[in-house]
């Protein structure tokens, strides 16, 4: 005598009272909602969901119990968004910006009360008073920004809010 396993599976089961009849419809068949599916190490997964407006998703775990998640999920960022490149690179928003010459730029961010400079030195031009240039521009940064207001108000808001938790 053959077993027969019991296998369990989703679906709808309908009773029709009239016929006394039973009708199974199991679920999970049709087509896939997701094409172009990939993973990647550490349980990250990317996917493009089918129909009339299709989305690219992403979805990224790690363990909770890791020493370092925010690396963990950027990995797994990086990963799955490695064919996609930005049609230009990501930058600061103009309206931040405060200074802007000589290759050095620096951005205030009131909302995070944070400070970001960057600044570019042709080492052709200056193959050995790098140091030199190096310095002028964080002197420049050093001298322009107290004329500037909206550096004033973040030091002075923070200065006072100082005073007020010594």
């Amino acid at each position: 005598m053959n077993k027969i396993e019991k296998i369990k599976t989703r679906g709808v089961g309908v009773y029709d009272p009239a016929n006394n009849s039973f009708d199974y419809t199991p679920f999970n068949e049709g087509a896939s909602s997701q094409t172009d599916v990939k993973n990647c190490i550490g349980g990250g997964k990317s996917w493009i969901t089918t129909g009339k407006d299709p989305s690219r998703m992403l979805s990224l775990k790690c363990k909770a119990s890791s020493s370092d998640q925010y690396s963990d999920l950027l990995t797994q960022f990086n990963q799955l968004t490695k064919d996609l490149k930005p049609e230009k690179p990501v930058t600061l928003p103009d309206s931040l910006r405060v200074v802007k010459e000589n290759g050095l730029e620096c951005w205030l961010d009131e909302k995070k009360n944070e400070m970001t400079f960057t600044g570019r030195i042709d080492l052709t031009r200056h193959p050995r008073d790098w140091q030199a240039e190096v310095l002028r521009q964080v002197q420049l940064v050093v001298r322009r920004l107290p004329a500037n207001q909206r550096f004033n108000k973040i030091i002075n808001t923070l200065k006072t809010g100082e005073q007020n938790h010594v």
